[in-house]
C-alpha cells in the first residue's frame, strides 16, 4: 500500500516558479510580437539605365494670386534706377523651414511684392500691374516696357525671383513640415530630401501631389518605383505643392508604435506587481 506524502511548501513552490516565469514569458511574447522585417522599396525600381542620355524641359513657373515677388531693378544710371526699387530692399530669404512657416507679411517687408486678390502688384512710379497668370519672363517685359516708354532709365533691365517659393511635405517623413525652397528649380526628390526622406512605413507607390493653378486644384498620384517618374508632370515641384506621403496598411504607424510602447511599460508594471506579491505572500 503506497501513501502519498504531502512535501510542505511543494505547491507553494510550484506556484512561486510559475510567478517567476512570468515576466520572462512576458517579455518573450512582447519581443516576438513586435518583431517585423522591414525591406525598403527602392527607388526607380532600383536600376536606371544610365546610357541614353536624359531630355528634360524645365516648366516655367507662373505668378499666382498670394505670391510674393522679388523685383530688383538696374540701369547704367544707378541712381535714377532706386526710384522704382522699394527703399527697404530685394532680400530674399532662401534659408528652408522645417515647422514654421514665413508669414507673407515678413516677406513682404523684406522687399517683396505680393500679389493680391486680383492678381495685380503696385510698383513705386510704375503703379498696378497685372501679375497673375504671366511667368517671370513675360512680366519683366512688360515692366521694361513701361519704364522705356518713360525714358528715365539707359539700358534697363530687372531681375524677378519667388519670395515664398515653398512646398509642404505629410505624411510618413522623418520631419513634416513647410519648406521654403532656395531654388525655383527644385524637384519632388528635393523636397523628399528636406523631408528627411520616406519612412520605412511610407509608401512609395502612392505619392499624393496637391497643386493649386489660378483657382484650380489638381491631385496627382505618383509612383517614385518607376523610372517614368522623370517624365511626370509632377516630377518638378512647384510654389505652394503639397505632398502626402500615405502609410503603409501593412505596417505600423507612429501612433501604432505609440500604443506598443504603452502596452509594454503597462505589462510590465503588472509584471513586476505580482512579483512583488508573489514575494511577500
Amino acid at each position: 500500500m503506497t501513501t502519498n506524502k504531502h512535501i510542505p511548501g511543494s505547491s507553494s513552490g510550484h506556484r512561486g516558479g510559475a510567478f517567476a516565469l512570468l515576466p520572462t514569458l512576458l517579455t518573450l511574447l512582447l519581443f516576438v510580437s513586435s518583431c517585423r522585417t522591414n525591406r525598403p522599396i527602392p527607388y526607380f525600381g532600383g536600376a536606371i539605365d544610365t546610357i541614353p542620355p536624359t531630355n528634360f524641359v524645365l516648366p516655367e513657373q507662373v505668378i499666382q494670386r498670394g505670391d510674393v515677388l522679388s523685383i530688383v531693378f538696374y540701369s547704367d544710371n544707378p541712381a535714377a534706377t532706386q526710384i522704382f526699387n522699394q527703399a527697404s530692399g530685394a532680400a530674399l530669404n532662401t534659408t528652408p523651414l522645417s515647422s514654421k512657416l514665413q508669414a507673407s507679411e515678413a516677406a513682404g517687408a523684406s522687399g517683396g511684392y505680393l500679389v493680391d486678390v486680383e492678381g495685380d502688384i503696385r510698383l513705386h512710379a510704375l503703379g498696378k500691374i497685372h501679375a497673375a497668370g504671366l511667368t517671370k519672363q513675360q512680366l519683366e517685359t512688360t515692366l521694361l516696357d513701361k519704364i522705356r516708354e518713360m525714358g528715365v532709365l539707359t539700358n534697363p533691365y530687372c531681375v524677378i525671383r519667388f519670395s515664398n517659393f515653398r512646398v509642404t511635405v505629410l505624411g510618413e517623413v522623418k520631419a513634416p513640415g513647410v519648406y521654403q525652397l532656395p531654388s525655383e528649380k527644385a524637384s519632388i526628390l528635393e523636397a523628399l530630401g528636406l523631408a528627411g526622406d520616406i519612412t520605412i512605413y511610407g509608401r512609395k507607390d502612392n505619392v499624393m501631389v496637391v497643386r493649386e493653378s489660378e483657382g484650380k486644384r489638381t491631385y496627382a498620384k505618383l509612383d517614385l518605383t518607376r523610372q517614368d517618374i522623370f517624365s511626370s508632370p509632377f516630377y518638378y515641384i512647384r510654389q505652394n505643392d503639397v505632398i502626402v506621403i500615405t502609410p503603409d496598411e501593412g505596417q505600423p504607424t507612429a501612433r501604432d508604435l505609440e500604443i506598443q510602447r504603452k502596452v509594454t511599460i503597462l505589462v510590465s508594471v503588472v509584471t513586476m506587481l505580482v512579483l512583488l506579491s508573489t514575494v511577500f505572500r
